[in-house]
């Protein structure tokens, strides 16, 4: 039977949607996910959540998909066995040989890749099994007869976002390192796990300048207007049969950094198409149209305010490293003259 996995951004959303009828939620560490602190949970939080899951009957998978240094592993490892003892039943990782390592140590545990993985094709879903994953999450570009190939030749967990994107994409997700180019700081906090701002595959915030304006130029001929590089994901519903009939294991509702009333009417909706899916073998979805175009808007609008957000950061990282750097230019122009 299909996982529908859902969100955990916060403690209220962790709640609200097992509560709708996630199956499991994930939640990131504060300092060990693909996002920012204020979308990450602490120790006490992570505890608690999963306390609230297994009262009922419902798991949690915790977020550990930064790419730790090699001071860092033992500490990566020692929260994995201690959230695993807490009860989680499983983990998303991004590093291969901290996914190999956890499967030796806690070999009942599920290792979900992360999108960090940035998987491309069967041959990479066959060798992150062969080392203990035991769900792989596909980029939401792939097609379904892509999806369908990939299980026939491997056989694996497939995981999906309930995303698809119109254009295809022209960014693999886990493979990009543009807000690191644009902005990069880090610091040391007291347990000395090393934090890097503007590099979500290393602790940090991804600053999404994907979403910014750009101008593109083919053949030295310019686009008329500026157009962000990566498009707007929309929701599935449709497809949806299709893809569970192409052998998808789980379903993976996105939003750690959504509102927790969007993110639980999302999946309070999912819960009622996924019934009716498992009702007959031909469902009419057209009914849930309307809906799904209200959650579309409110979706755009939330990632609007976060883009805008972290590229606003982004913008002011620039302006403050050009301010340093125009001052030691002064600087040295300065004690050159002197000489």
């Amino acid at each position: 039977m299909v996982m529908m996995m859902a969100p955990g951004g916060t403690k209220e959303m962790c709640r609200l949607v097992l509560d709708e009828g996630a199956d499991a939620v994930y939640v990131g560490v504060v300092g060990w996910s693909r996002r920012g602190s204020e979308h990450e949970l602490t120790d006490d939080e992570i505890h608690e959540v999963i306390d609230y899951a297994d009262s009922r009957g419902k798991e949690v998978r915790v977020v550990v998909n930064t790419l730790p240094s090699s001071v860092e592993v033992p500490m990566l490892l020692e929260r994995i066995s201690m959230y695993a003892a807490w009860g989680a039943k499983g983990f998303m990782i991004s590093d291969v040989g901290c996914m190999r390592q956890v499967k030796a140590m806690l070999p009942d545990v599920a290792i979900h890749t992360s999108v960090g993985c940035g998987i491309t094709n069967y041959e990479d879903v066959r060798f992150l099994t062969d080392i203990g994953a035991a769900y792989v999450v596909l980029p939401y570009r792939l097609t379904v007869e892509e999806i369908a190939d990939i299980k026939a030749k491997t056989g694996a967990g497939i995981e999906v976002f309930l995303f698809k994107t119109p254009s295809g994409g022209k960014i693999c997700p886990g493979k990009c390192m543009m807000s690191s180019y644009f902005s990069f700081r880090h610091w040391i906090d007291d347990s000395g796990k090393d934090h890097f701002f503007g590099s979500a595959s290393r602790g940090g915030d991804c600053l999404r300048v994907c979403q910014s304006d750009w101008q593109f130029e083919v053949g030295g001929t310019a686009y008329e207007q500026e157009m962000a590089i990566k498009t707007n994901p929309t929701l599935w519903l449709e497809e949806l049969p299709a893809y569970l009939a192409a052998g998808v294991d789980c379903l993976k509702v996105p939003g750690r950094d959504r509102s927790a009333l969007l993110v639980r009417d999302i999946v309070r909706f999912y819960r009622r198409v996924l019934d009716v899916i498992a009702e007959c073998d031909a469902p009419d979805l057209s009914r849930f149209r309307p809906d799904l175009e209200s959650f579309r808007q409110r979706w755009i609008a939330e990632r609007g305010d976060r883009d805008r957000r972290l590229i606003g950061e982004a913008e002011r990282e620039a302006l403050q490293a050009d301010k340093a750097a125009a001052a030691r230019s002064f600087s040295s122009v300065g004690f050159i003259a002197a000489q």
